[in-house]
């Protein structure tokens, strides 16, 4: 790493585990982004980012579609919300002039519209393929969706409408069918203070993101933030009453401000077997399960959100001790599946 950068935690305990068990590691110079694990016999594991060797390039290319994805899981039996893949209106037109047969059978706005109506609002609005929650919307109405549509559709080619699964947000995380951990997660959200606009109580929040010198994770004039609050008939300058807590945004990464606790030892077993198969249904041996429940105590109305090939716990390990001891944990079995997989 060159002189003065913090190197990312995943790379730091990597490079522990390695000096214990015989193995080198070689990264990138710069960010330490990418590199890989080296054994003695000259065999090689690759890593980028959260993302190891662990889990094939077309099981995880498949992870990231999120139409893809969904529709192999609804076929293996699974709780998915009803979804339908949008294509936006310039991917539309640049298909139409390639193959305008496949361009007849493709959904665009037209088609989203009467999906929502069909399903009932509200409903969720996201990237096809993107990650940390980036480009979520949620529409409570028919013009809601139609300006998110506007929004989106300029930026992306296609774009999954889900409908809303009602219950708590888990994250579950696997590897080779083995439940590590759950975190039950919730969005970024600030409490009034009856004098405080939400913009002040933003920008301090933000700030205290920032105290760790890894950013501030979000800004208040955020779009995602602007549509969420003015779905609720809020904005920025709206001054909250003391005690309530506003959600500033649809979805509950930790990446955008999210916050979460462990409950791993209320995890259902009948939860474990279903996010076990809905690894081996996408191919994956180390992954995030994204879900809602009424409870994660019980597997009754379950919903499968997405599937995360590459599942970042950064955020996670800087939740607490506890929560630090538990991502380590989680590394160091990652780490030892690897180091398996290189002296097989």
């Amino acid at each position: 790493m060159t002189a003065g950068r913090r190197e990312p935690l995943a790379l730091g305990l990597l490079r522990r585990f390695c000096a214990a068990n015989g193995l080198a590691v070689v990264a990138e110079p710069d960010f330490g982004y990418a590199g890989y694990i080296e054994a003695g016999n000259g065999r090689r594991h690759f890593f980028k980012g959260a993302g190891f060797d662990l889990n094939g390039a077309g099981a995880s290319a498949i992870a990231r579609d999120k139409g893809y994805s969904t529709s192999f899981l609804a076929g293996a039996g699974l709780q998915v919300p009803r979804s339908l893949l949008i294509s936006t209106p310039r991917y539309l037109a640049d298909i139409r002039i390639k193959n305008p047969a496949v361009a007849a059978r493709l959904s665009g706005p037209a088609e989203a519209l009467a999906f929502a109506a069909s399903v009932g609002y509200p409903v969720f609005l996201k990237p096809n393929e993107e990650s940390e929650g980036r480009g979520v919307l949620r529409a409570a109405d028919a013009l809601q969706l139609s300006a998110a549509l506007d929004q989106l559709g300029p930026a992306y080619d296609r774009l999954l409408l889900q409908e809303e699964a009602q219950g708590r947000d888990y994250r579950i995380l696997m590897l080779d069918g083995a439940c590590l951990a759950v975190f039950e997660r919730w969005p970024f959200r600030v409490t009034g203070d009856g004098r405080q606009t939400l913009r002040d109580l933003i920008e301090q929040e933000t700030a205290r993101f920032a105290a760790d010198g890894k950013g501030r994770k979000i800004l208040p004039d955020d779009p995602r933030i602007l549509t969420h609050l003015a779905a609720a008939g809020l904005h920025l300058d709206s001054v909250p009453p003391a005690g309530q807590a506003v959600a500033l945004l649809p979805n509950s990464n930790l990446s955008s401000g999210g916050t979460a606790r462990d409950v791993t030892a209320r995890i259902a077993p009948d939860l474990v077997r279903i996010a076990a198969e809905a690894g081996r249904t996408i191919g994956l041996r180390f992954f995030g399960l994204d879900l809602i429940a009424p409870d994660i105590a019980s597997a009754e109305g379950y919903r499968i959100l997405e599937l995360n090939a590459a599942p970042g716990l950064s955020h996670f390990h800087r939740l607490g001790p506890s929560e630090a001891a538990t991502v380590e944990e989680i590394y160091a079995r990652v780490f030892a599946a690897i180091a398996r997989d290189l002296m097989a």
